[in-house]
């Protein structure tokens, strides 16, 4: 009993310090927000970005720097849907 104990603690102790770590991919993205509320990302290996902007109804258009765009929305039930 006392070694599946001592097993589960190592096991939290190295799941925590894992999640004290940040991935790479999170330290290369910034974002602001400007005076309207939109939003601009860029991340700054490659250059790629984007811009978010909220319409009237509420839902968020993105425009990425490649012409492609996405629409999300918060659903009846809090669920957040893009498409």
């Amino acid at each position: 009993m006392k070694n599946i104990t001592l097993t589960a603690i190592a096991f939290t102790m190295l799941f925590g310090a894992q999640l004290l770590v940040p991935n790479k991919s999170e330290a290369q993205i910034r974002c602001s927000t400007d005076f309207y509320g939109n939003t601009r990302c860029v991340d700054t290996n490659t250059g790629n970005s984007s811009n978010t902007r909220t319409d009237f109804y509420g839902n968020d258009n993105t425009t990425f720097n490649d012409g492609s765009t996405m629409s999300c929305r918060t659903d009846f039930y809090g669920n957040y849907v893009c498409n």
